[in-house]
């Protein structure tokens, strides 16, 4: 996936013994996993196939794709299917039932860099590394791309535990298509709606920070079966309408209406604010409606800092106070700012998606011995 190769060598000097190998093949390549593959299978295949590509697997084992001839893809290793039944995030499969989930995602295995084309035309870039369900979505803060600290910190969570991630830069950022001054809010919203159906498909638990929050949110509502949990960070929905246009000057709102943007400083942050950002989030807003007001029944977890110097600390509370769903817990750091990006409030994120992939439930009764 593009990974740190020393992450590789480290998952491999504490593989024990193996106890379980599968193979299947389609085509010219067959996929090797297993639980506990040891290093020498490893080295020996890299030996008899050179162009053999090590991988892990959605259940965080190591694996290879050995592409080679035909007579290579014949061999079979796998022991009879039994029945599969994931329970709380975690997935328990059969050996040949694996070798077939595997060889799929050997052909989608995701990466860096990933191109997805919108319906009105517009191109966005992704990083998407598929594995078990379900898959946690970044949605990244205002004017950030998808390569901040929060997002490493969860990829390589995501990596450690087998959990599928995604990753996409916002319309107007990183390498994304599209001029910022066009980005807003339903824009967002309508290109992350358009990736959880069209790449992911599967369940999801989104993870906004900031402005990503808010967006999350209305994926939520819009997709309530697909979205599982919420998490979110320093989240900050009507920001635009209710904190930080009250405290701009005369001169910089009129900057916004005459050229479409400006740049502000705001905390301790410099921020472009554009005039159809702030136009859009009136049609966007959604603490506005008063206590169980917004129709968002999944698991929601937010985390705020108290020193939070661009968004009121309680914003969390009216949050919580808004959302339907009984399942809301917040936790609060004394001294956290808004960007909540030290190793503590790291932990405290992924604590939180742990948690919420755990809640998630998913039954395969395509076998009668299932369940």
């Amino acid at each position: 996936h593009g990974g740190d190769p020393s992450d590789f060598r480290r998952s491999s000097r504490n593989m024990r013994s193996s106890r379980s190998l599968s193979a299947a093949s389609r085509g010219s390549s067959v996929l090797v996993s297993g639980y506990a593959m040891n290093v020498a299978l490893f080295v020996a295949a890299a030996m008899v196939v050179p162009k053999s590509q090590a991988f892990f697997s959605a259940q965080g084992g190591p694996g290879l794709i050995l592409r080679g001839s035909s007579q290579v893809a014949s061999a079979s290793f796998a022991p009879p299917a039994t029945s599969r039944i994931a329970l709380g995030g975690s997935s328990r499969t059969s050996p040949l039932r694996q070798a077939a989930s595997d060889v799929t995602m050997a052909e989608n295995t995701g990466g860096r860099g990933l191109i997805e084309k919108m319906p009105d035309g517009h191109k966005i870039s992704y990083d998407f590394f598929p594995g078990a369900n379900p898959t946690v979505v970044y949605l990244p803060a205002l004017n950030q791309t998808r390569h901040g600290s929060k997002s490493f910190a969860l990829q390589v969570w995501a990596k450690r535990n087998g959990q599928g991630f995604m990753s996409a830069d916002y319309y107007g950022l990183g390498r994304s298509e599209g001029e910022y001054v066009d980005g807003t809010i339903s824009k967002w919203t309508e290109d992350t709606i358009h990736m959880l159906k069209n790449v992911v498909k599967g369940p999801v638990v989104l993870v906004g920070a900031g402005v990503g929050g808010w967006i999350a949110m209305h994926v939520a509502i819009k997709l309530p079966k697909q979205v599982k949990g919420i998490v979110g960070v320093s989240a900050d929905p009507d920001f635009t309408t209710d904190v930080v246009l009250p405290a701009l000057d005369a001169e910089t709102k009129k900057k916004i209406r005459d050229t479409g943007m400006a740049d502000i400083v705001w905390g301790l942050n410099q921020y472009t604010i554009s005039q159809k950002l702030i136009d859009d989030a009136e049609n966007m807003l959604l603490l506005q409606g008063g206590s169980k007001s917004i129709p968002i029944t999944c698991p929601v977890r937010l985390n705020q800092g108290l020193g939070d110097e661009e968004i009121p600390p309680n914003r969390a509370l009216k949050i919580s106070d808004a959302l339907q769903s009984d399942d809301v817990v917040i936790t609060y750091a004394k001294f956290g700012d808004h960007l909540l990006d030290d190793e503590e409030d790291f932990r405290r994120m992924t604590n939180d998606v742990k948690e919420l992939c755990a809640k998630f439930y998913e039954f395969d009764l395509s076998s009668p011995t299932s369940g």
